[in-house]
């Protein structure tokens, strides 16, 4: 390499500029704004760049001007020309030629670099519209698979609700026979009811009359001993011993119409006790009758909700199946338009 020539307290001239070119040429080298830079040490590229664009359009004269001052000069060759000269515009060409080729060369390359960078953007274009149109396939797959799922799902329902309905049908029949059953029974305990309730009046009365005629027959008794005592006094006056016997034969009926009255009342009270307990049991059947009449028009009721319920949700099946029969419409309409395109 060229010794580097340093310039201190001046700026970069041109006649620098050429100093450095022409050595350079010497050297067999193309000058250039960095090899100028490094030959002189110091310089920008801004500054530099004018002047070396100068020497060059310059260049073409000076070699011209060289070969006529020389041209009967020792050293020159067959045309006049010097040798120096001659070799210096040689090895100027070649360097030319020699960077125009690399040029072209890395134009070449970028040239390759971007048909492979677009060959590469086509493949990997291509591997997406492949893998897209294997998602598309995958997802028509699956709308079909879900359509047909919707399909067997609305199918089963429709199944299920015409057996709910027959289900219901029947419960309905059995509810409606069982609400006549259950109303029948209440009409018969109702009648039982107001039988045993004048049965019930009718002992009342017939207890009552037993105890008015006890009564009777108790206050005529009462009346006959009575007139019976008063028959002992007056005989009593008579005889003190009849009078005892008189005595003695009162007391006694005494004692027996007091125990037929009581007996009268005990058998009174036992009838009404049987015929209270008799009521208590004839509410409690009407009223548990009454449970069941309630209970069975419930179930009813639930089996009618429950139907529908099933309804509904046999509309909800329906507008899904609709909302998946037109997405799988458009996706067919979609790939249809990228067929065509």
């Amino acid at each position: 390499m060229s010794q580097v020539t340093e310039f201190r307290g001046r700026g970069i001239q041109e006649a620098d500029v050429y100093a450095a070119a022409d050595a350079l040429l010497a050297e067999g080298k193309r000058p250039t704004i960095e090899r100028v830079r490094l030959h002189i040490g110091r310089g920008s590229p801004n500054t530099v760049s004018p002047m070396l664009e100068k020497w060059f359009a310059t260049l073409g004269d000076r070699l011209v001007s060289v070969h006529a001052g020389a041209a009967k000069a020792a050293g020159n060759d067959s045309e006049g020309m010097p040798v120096g000269v001659r070799n210096a515009a040689k090895l100027l060409w070649e360097t030319a030629r020699r960077e125009a080729e690399e040029v072209q060369r890395a134009e070449a390359a970028s040239v390759r670099e971007q048909l492979q960078v677009r060959e590469d953007a086509l493949a990997e274009a291509q591997g997406v519209l492949a893998q897209r149109e294997e998602a598309f396939k995958q997802a028509r797959m699956s709308l079909d698979a879900a359509l047909a799922s919707s399909q067997q799902a609305r199918e089963t329902l429709e199944r299920q609700l015409k057996d709910h309905a027959i289900e219901a049908h029947r419960v309905r029949a059995g509810l409606e026979d069982e609400i006549k059953r259950l109303t029948a029974l209440l009409s018969q305990a109702a009648a039982v009811q107001e039988d045993m309730r004048r049965a019930h009046a009718e002992a009342i009365a017939v207890k009552d009359h037993d105890l008015r005629r006890a009564e009777e027959r108790h206050a005529a008794q009462e009346r006959r001993m009575l007139e019976d005592v008063d028959r002992a006094r007056q005989a009593a006056k008579h005889a003190e011993a009849g009078f005892a016997r008189e005595q003695q034969r009162r007391l006694q009926s005494e004692e027996a119409a007091a125990q037929t009255l009581e007996a009268g009342r005990q058998r009174l009270r036992e009838t009404q006790q049987a015929a209270q307990q008799m009521e208590r049991e004839l509410r409690e059947q009407v009223a548990s009758q009454a449970v069941d009449l309630a209970k069975a028009k419930s179930d009813g009721e639930s089996f009618l909700e429950r139907g529908q319920d099933l309804a509904a949700r046999l509309q909800e099946e329906k507008a899904a199946h609709e909302a998946t029969r037109q997405l799988l419409t458009k996706a067919l309409d979609t790939q249809t338009k990228v067929s065509v395109r």
